[in-house]
């Protein structure tokens, strides 16, 4: 029998105020994501308090709870769901008020496309989707909303790359050597110079993130890291 992650949830474990709480929205794939960032969770529970969200409830609480917590990390399509706009009112609050929201795990690779540009709407935000493929991007030395040391200077991804990402606020991207990797169709050049596959942008008080990685490389881990402000 497949031995099952123990973890904690909003209804079961209480901040020891010890460490920064970090909650991890997972309302339709909780299982699906331990699987795949069991490796992750095990290093944020050494950095802040874990805390995973896996009912609307639980969610809303995490949303409205005070102290707010340092970073809500929304890690499957849940806020796409039509009949949750609630809860989407209830994260522009807490973005808008000085909370960070960050896009990751699951939510690239789940996500009907054109819900991205609905969903991101809702923070005042024009990202959409732009393609889907493997590249090297570079990191954006200019782009100073986190800490950016300890981030790779440039690395493979696949992923599903934004557009309409204002040049400060993109995390990596292309240069003239980044081309479509594929061991199917062969290389050609990114045809978009200002895609991205990381992006974080001021909302008011707070900040939303996105990762668009879709195979949890070694070096998303960081950022991610650092957009949580770990």
């Amino acid at each position: 029998m497949k031995k099952q992650r123990q973890r904690a949830t909003m209804a079961s474990s209480e901040p020891t105020g010890a460490k920064p709480i970090i909650v991890v929205l997972t309302l339709d794939k909780p299982e699906f994501f331990e699987d795949m960032y069991g490796p992750f969770i095990d290093l944020l529970k050494t950095k802040a308090e874990f805390q995973q969200a896996n009912t609307p409830e639980d969610a809303r609480a995490a949303f409205n709870i005070h102290p707010k917590p340092a970073a809500i990390l929304s890690a499957d399509e849940s806020l796409t769901v039509s009949t949750r706009i609630s809860l989407v009112h209830d994260a522009v609050s807490y973005v808008r008020s000085g909370g960070i929201l960050v896009f990751m795990g699951l939510f690239s690779g789940f996500t009907q496309y054109p819900n991205f540009k609905t969903l991101f709407s809702r923070f005042d935000l024009p990202w959409a989707t732009k393609s889907y493929h493997r590249s090297t991007f570079k990191l954006n030395r200019e782009m100073t909303h986190f800490n950016k040391s300890g981030l790779a200077t440039s690395y493979s991804q696949k992923a599903v790359y934004l557009a309409n990402v204002a040049y400060d606020d993109a995390v990596y991207l292309p240069d003239d050597d980044s081309v479509v990797e594929s061991n199917v169709f062969g290389s050609r050049p990114v045809s978009d110079p200002t895609e991205t596959p990381a992006a974080f942008a001021k909302v008011g008080e707070g900040n939303v993130g996105y990762l668009g990685d879709v195979n949890n490389e070694d070096a998303t881990t960081p950022v991610l890291l650092g957009m949580c402000g770990l």
